[in-house]
């Protein structure tokens, strides 16, 4: 079995990888389908090639499949919530420059207050009073209330306002440092929505030569059916070993697991989209989607140095992201420097409370009560000593920052080396194709000849038909170098533009 296309690279966990694997048999490598078995096959670089049939669909037909990409996908659903969550915590960072305001009610209710009525005999009072010359009644069981008892409900309100003044920048650091947090997921966004469409680009052209692939297992299987059948006759009449009977045989055999295994390969590549789109198996076969060959030989004429300086420029969002991180991380190191021992937070508290039986204003004589009052507090904090984990906390956050800056050099030299390695991969596809090429013109010629000599009635139908399978695995091995071009174009396509 050959191996199809390398896998479709990994940039920082972005890309998928490994989606093409081996897809046919020692004798019948992928391809694609240029015409029927007795067409002059083209060039690699003409423009009789097939890959420009229909391409005023294939806009149309990206723009639908995109569209479904953007609704569907979950990867893109998921990173855009996280994006929206980025928004709200960069929300609440910039709440912190302004008052927090708390608001604490309590209701109590007694059914036994702890202090109950208070009243006085009238007649203990009248007898206490010692006036001469009079003569004061004698009341009975007459009494007077002093406190008429605790009301059996007691409610509590505290209005508290706090207002940071000075926090040596940690706020405004926060500020920046979820500034830049969302602007990575913002980027993220960008970046896997880029690597997902250059994904199904490749998909759907891996998909396009499939299906000229199964077209020319289809006539190589028929070219190889009839070849064991003139064997097996040729063998009964004792012209033909038994040996080559089974060699025609294993032969046949080979393209039937070669038919297998595309067809295995065809559906898994359906099921990879739809997993990325959400469209069915028959949206997806519905789909015209032709790759265009014109624009890979237009990119491979551009020098590698240009697309290796493109790949590594600044305003590639894989480098964004991590200049970001970078900037992430000295902010984080701000936060950290700011919160180092005596260095005290500043901050004013406004405190107003009430505590009564009943709610503010409906209480009786509430005018007269002192149940009400306002504190103004201002409050200084800071950590004098933990061990010294404030200073391992800074440590921690320079070696991040240190590390941020190291992972972006790293990237940048992959990309420039991925980029050079995807490039030479365009020229040797080229140089095979173009070797296939003068393969298929040379069987032509040779079909050419078995078949004048097969008329004359010197040559054999065997060697004819031979020719013909031969010439068929060489266009189909022809187009399995011209989807490792394609391959390797769309990959650069996706780190450079």
């Amino acid at each position: 079995m050959k191996k199809l296309v390398s896998a479709f690279f990994v940039i920082f966990s972005l890309i998928v990888a490994d989606f093409l694997s081996q897809l046919t048999s020692q004798n019948c490598a992928c391809a694609e389908t240029l015409g029927s078995q007795n067409m002059q096959a083209t060039t690699f670089g003409s423009g009789g090639d097939t890959s420009n049939y229909a391409y005023t669909n294939s806009d149309s037909a990206l723009s639908y499949v995109f569209s479904q990409l953007d609704i569907n996908n979950a990867e893109l659903r998921r990173l855009r919530e996280e994006y929206a969550q980025s928004i709200l915590d960069l929300k609440d960072a910039k709440a912190g420059y302004g008052p927090s305001i708390d608001l604490l009610v309590t209701g109590t209710y007694m059914p036994d207050p702890m202090i109950g009525k208070i009243t006085l005999d009238v007649e203990d009072i009248l007898s206490a009073i010692n006036i001469p010359g009079s003569q004061l009644a004698n009341p009975v069981n007459q009494y007077v209330t002093l406190y008429p008892g605790m009301e059996k409900t007691q409610y509590q309100f505290q209005l508290t306002l706090t207002q940071p003044l000075f926090t040596w920048g940690k706020i405004s650091s926060a500020v920046k440092l979820y500034t830049a947090a969302s602007e990575v997921k913002q980027l993220q966004v960008f970046d896997k929505q880029a690597q997902l469409e250059s994904e199904i680009r490749t998909r759907l052209a891996a998909l396009y030569y499939m299906k000229q692939i199964r077209s020319y297992l289809d006539e190589e299987q028929d070219y190889a059916k009839k070849l064991v059948s003139i064997s097996e006759k040729a063998a009964q009449n004792g012209l033909l070993l038994e040996q080559k009977v089974l060699e025609a045989r294993i032969q046949a055999m080979e393209i039937d697991i070669a038919k297998a295994g595309i067809e295995d390969e065809y559906t898994k590549m359906l099921s990879a989209l739809e997993t990325l789109t959400g469209l069915s198996f028959d949206e997806l076969e519905e789909i015209r989607f032709v790759p265009d060959k014109s624009a890979a030989d237009a990119l491979l004429l551009q020098d590698a140095d240009e697309l290796m300086e493109a790949a590594a420029s600044e305003d590639r969002l894989t480098l964004q992201i991590l200049q970001k991180l970078i900037e992430i991380n000295s902010l984080t190191l701000n936060i950290a420097e700011a919160s180092v021992y005596w260095k005290p937070d500043v901050a004013l508290q406004l405190s107003v409370d009430y505590s009564g039986s009943r709610f503010p204003l409906i209480e009786t004589d509430w005018y007269r009560k002192d149940d009400s009052n306002l504190n103004i507090t201002l409050a200084l904090k800071t950590t004098v000593w933990d061990g010294g984990k404030k200073i391992n906390n800074i440590k921690r956050n320079e070696s991040n920052t240190t590390l941020a800056a190291i992972q972006y050099e790293d990237t940048e030299l992959l990309l420039r080396h991925t980029v050079l390695e995807q490039y030479n991969q365009m020229k040797l596809a080229k140089t095979k194709a173009d070797y296939q090429q003068l393969k298929i013109e040379t069987k032509n010629s040779q079909i050419e000849q078995a078949t004048k000599a097969y008329q004359a009635g010197y040559g054999s139908e065997a060697d004819l038909i031979t020719a013909q399978i031969e010439k068929t695995s060489a266009q189909i091995e022809m187009i399995q170098n011209i989807l490792s071009y394609m391959t390797a174009y769309y990959t650069l396509v996706y780190l450079t533009e």
